[in-house]
């Protein structure tokens, strides 16, 4: 059979085809949370936020995608999938993939390809066999799972509809031979090729004429049906028929926007929300999104998907995006890069091009620059780089470890199908990243033309700067050179988006987890202009938060690698521990023997691992949710309390492996049941996580005490991020926002604690303690801290220090601040303890009194975290640490969360670290 040859792709169609594997990545990992799950509101937005099956990480896609990939490796070299030696090479893949990677496997599949395994014969034969062995002994075997993987196919054969045809089928019959099936893959693939080439979606009904014509009016019949029902309609989508059925009805009866640059409307944001609309019918959500995604990166093009989505998807074998470009451009082009080697070429060429680096005329936290200066052997004093032309395969800044956007802009007229929601979308990504502290190095190939258009546009979303002033100062600055004029279109986009506009307007960038500094999507709320930022900290690197007014950026960065941070964290661990233990025996401990630790202290411990753990993660595989991670140590704590065991086995484990995994899974006491927490154990129970979206009643104790140990994250990245981590941690089981407003505000508390210094001040006590200014400090500092912050929040945690000044040690007092088992209450209380007895020598004393509240265990527990995170674990009675069952592995948690925070004993994704165990003692997930 003869392969006709691809045909020559313009920008347009280039930037389509770019689209179609990473528009199916990205409708993936956004149906990953909601699979199986039943329709989503429409005022219910999906977000990448992880989960699901696998469990996945923010932005990690599923085996939609996995095996889109295992024909991609093939596809990408330029192969005809019609004949029998690329089919024995998409099925080796698929084995590779089952046995290697495969994080969730659709039964079918999964009983082909283990049939196939064992069959004589060559790979693809077998497999083949197996499937029609299969599907002749089941009446079910119409599903999904080759039409979610269909998308490359089509690129592969862009140049003679018949043979996509015929390719599509024989793809398909490898795991999925059923008529219903290859019929839909035939459509699919048409409507692709369609979308690819002429930038329509008429290309799925055009594809009836390549069906066979008995089966023509049936599926005309149903593709009507589809563009009249809404997608949850299609509940069956498991099966083949609603799974196009939903997907085609989500693409056609979502409205494409009106182009409005200066109200945010672009038609590109079709995307987005048609494949929103797949999520939201329910089931087998991340299927149905990833075969609309497909399709609708076809039409729309990589410039089409939102750089927030861009930016967080991944997977196996270790993709992100820019890999689904590639991948999907290789194949489009018959196999081949483009005379500049792009895409494959590990850097591009810069010619005779010399380097610059200017500051922004309006923040000087922007480094303006070129390919040059990207590619230069002079390091660039940057924490993220937007690349505005197209780059290598190398990590940008060659030995560094930055945050990489990579946007599709085209320098030249009539070249960028979505020009103004592409400019748009890169200053918004510049403007979340200074927001998040970072300092931004902005180019593209020359720095004369598509640089200055966003630099503009961020002038103006930054600080209001009207675009033509925006544009005249940026012209003074860039003295290497000025072509936009050259460029109208791009030219009078500028103006277009920032005529009308309010500047500092935010626009929301859909569904990803906008906690994740990796995933964010719409940024938080600017507090101070980046220019008035840049003065104030003219000197200083950045912090990645913003810092409250009275903490100091350097102690922040310092305060965990002096000598006494050890003693302080620890002390706060084990302090946490003494006070659970106190408060649960009402003050009346047995004269001899061990201390029994309560659950509060359990869980602390998994709160500290889990963190230790996701910080793991981050480390190597540059992208982490570490409340997520978090979540996956509550489960294994649950696990080893004989909750849920098998299923928590079939979500979590993979494989033979052993799990519980890591060294806490192995400590005997963390098995033993040691108090009730209602609402940790019935989150628990149903196997899925919470999150700030989900409010519901519960508010007890637990949200806080067991998120105590998050408070060393504010010690080394600042109490901001400390603060968001414990309320997003607090959420995952109590979903009462007072509750997580405790655990965000006592975070910020006793990272105040642990970096106060033991000097006298003068403030609202006159002459005070350490402790009672540390916490002085911490309310201060809570407005900016925490954004959540309410005003009567804020009045209670004053009077309750107030109050200690005025009636100290006051036990009636203490009742009526800590009246209950709640969050709030544990917070109140702890606090008000703490500041009644600041002096190190009254710690024990001040445990036994926190003991006599109404819920003595959680009020010891903050007072012992706050007083043990001031004065360090000396402060501590001996005597009762000795005897502590716990005590040993608090304090070992506690050493490895300051060596994990502050040394990557592990190393990262680029070096190995000095402790060759420490990913056997803390895998990374």
């Amino acid at each position: 059979m003869a392969h006709a040859p691809q045909p020559r792709l313009d920008t347009r169609a280039t930037d389509r085809a770019a689209g179609v594997l990473l528009g199916a990545a990205v409708g993936d990992a956004l149906g990953v949370p909601y699979e199986f799950k039943a329709a989503l509101r429409d005022d219910q937005q999906p977000r990448m936020i992880g989960g699901g099956l696998g469990p996945y990480e923010p932005g990690e896609y599923s085996d939609d995608t996995q095996m889109q990939v295992c024909i991609a490796k093939v596809a990408a070299g330029g192969a005809d999938l019609r004949t029998p030696e690329t089919l024995d090479a998409i099925a080796t893949n698929f084995q590779g993939w089952l046995s290697g990677g495969a994080s969730d496997v659709g039964s079918q599949t999964r009983a082909v390809l283990g049939a196939a395994r064992s069959a004589p014969g060559a790979p693809g034969t077998a497999m083949l066999a197996a499937a029609r062995s299969f599907t002749a002994g089941n009446d079910r075997s119409a599903g999904n799972g080759s039409l979610m993987r269909t998308g490359i196919v089509a690129l592969a054969h862009l140049g003679d509809a018949a043979a996509m045809a015929e390719a599509a089928t024989a793809v398909s019959a490898l795991t999925h031979p059923d008529p219903d099936c290859a019929d839909a893959c035939v459509l699919w693939c048409s409507g692709i090729r369609t979308a690819v080439l002429h930038g329509t979606f008429e290309g799925v009904r055009a594809g009836l004429d390549l069906l066979p014509a008995e089966r023509r009016g049936v599926w005309a019949r149903r593709l009507k049906e589809a563009e009249v029902n809404p997608p949850h309609h299609f509940a069956t989508n498991g099966w083949v028929v609603h799974a196009l059925q939903a997907a085609w009805s989500a693409i056609t009866r979502t409205t494409v926007p009106e182009l409005s640059p200066a109200e945010s409307s672009f038609p590109a944001q079709h995307f987005g929300l048609a494949l929103e609309a797949a999520v939201r019918a329910g089931t087998d959500t991340d299927t149905v999104a990833a075969i609309a995604g497909a399709l609708l990166g076809a039409r729309w093009g990589c410039s089409g998907i939102p750089l927030a989505w861009q930016q967080a998807v991944h997977g196996w074998p270790g993709l992100i995006g820019a890999d689904m470009v590639r991948l999907a451009v290789r194949t489009a082009r018959g196999g081949s890069d483009d005379a500049q080697g792009w895409p494959s070429a590990p850097r591009m060429a810069v010619g005779d091009h010399c380097g610059f680096a200017i500051p922004h005329p309006h923040d000087p936290g922007v480094v303006l620059g070129n390919l040059a200066l990207a590619q230069g052997a002079e390091p660039v004093p940057v924490e993220a780089v937007v690349s505005l032309c197209r780059t290598g395969t190398d990590p940008i800044l060659p030995g560094t470890d930055v945050e990489h956007v990579r946007v599709w802009l085209v320098d030249s007229q009539r070249s960028n199908a979505n020009l103004h929601y592409v400019l748009d979308q890169a200053a918004r990504q510049v403007l979340r990243l200074r927001q998040e502290g970072k300092r931004v190095l902005l180019h593209c190939f020359a720095g004369q033309s598509r640089t200055p258009a966003v630099a503009a546009i961020y002038s103006h979303l930054a600080i209001g700067t009207d675009s033509k002033t925006a544009l005249n100062d940026l012209r003074r600055v860039l003295t290497s050179g000025w072509h936009l004029e050259a460029h109208p279109e791009m030219h009078d986009a500028v103006h277009e988006l920032t005529t009308g506009r309010a500047g500092g307007e935010q626009q929301a960038s859909p569904g990803v987890a906008a906690t994740d500094p990796t995933t964010a999507g719409a940024a938080p709320t600017h507090r101070t202009a980046p220019r008035e930022r840049d003065r104030a900290h003219a000197e200083q690197r950045q912090e990645k938060l913003d810092l409250g007014p009275d903490e100091e950026p350097e102690q922040q960065r310092e305060v965990l690698k002096e000598k006494a941070a050890a003693s302080r964290v620890r002390g706060m661990m084990l302090g946490l521990a003494l006070g659970d233990t106190l408060g649960a025996a009402r003050g009346k401990l047995p004269a001899d023997g061990p201390l029994r630790a309560g659950v509060s202290t359990q869980l602390a411990c998994f709160t500290a691992e889990g963190t230790i753990r996701a910080w793991v993660r981050g480390e190597h595989k540059g992208i982490c949710h570490p409340p997520s991670v978090v979540w996956h140590a509550y489960c294994r704590w649950a696990a080893l309390q004989g909750i849920e065991v098998e299923r928590m086995r079939r979500r979590w484990a993979h494989g033979d492996e052993v799990w519980p995994n890591g060294w806490l899974a192995q400590v005997p006491v963390l098995a033993e049941r040691r108090g009730s927490a209602p609402a940790t154990l019935t989150a628990l129970s149903k196997t899925e996580q919470g999150n700030l979206g989900m409010p519901t009643t519960s508010r007890g104790c637990h949200a806080l005490t067991r998120t105590l140990p998050v408070a060393v994250v504010g010690a080394a990245h600042g109490s901001a991020q400390a603060a968001q981590l414990a309320r997003e941690i607090a959420a995952l089981t109590h979903g009462d926002p007072a509750a997580q407003s405790a655990a965000a505000h006592a975070a910020v508390l006793v990272n105040h604690c642990l970096t106060s210094t033991p000097e006298m001040q003068d403030s609202l006590f006159g002459k005070q303690s350490q402790v009672q200014q540390a916490l002085l400090n911490g309310i201060r500092a809570l407005p900016d801290a925490d954004p959540g912050l309410t005003a009567d929040e804020h009045d209670r945690l004053t009077t309750a220090l107030r109050q200690a000044k005025d009636r100290p040690a006051d036990a009636g007092r203490l009742a009526k601040l800590a009246p209950d088992a709640t969050a709030s209450s544990a917070l109140l209380g702890g606090l008000y303890v703490a500041a009644s007895f600041p002096d190190r020598a009254q710690v024990n004393v001040a445990l036994r009194f926190a003991a006599g509240a109404p819920d003595g265990d959680s009020v010891g527990c903050v007072t012992g975290a706050l007083l043990g995170a001031a004065h360090g674990v000396e402060a501590l009675p001996v005597n009762l640490l000795s005897r502590h069952e716990l005590a040993w592995v608090l304090d070992t948690l506690a050493r490895d969360l300051i060596a994990q925070l502050t040394d990557s004993p592990s190393g990262d994704g680029y070096n190995s670290g000095w402790d060759p165990h420490w990913w056997d003692r803390y895998p990374g997930w």
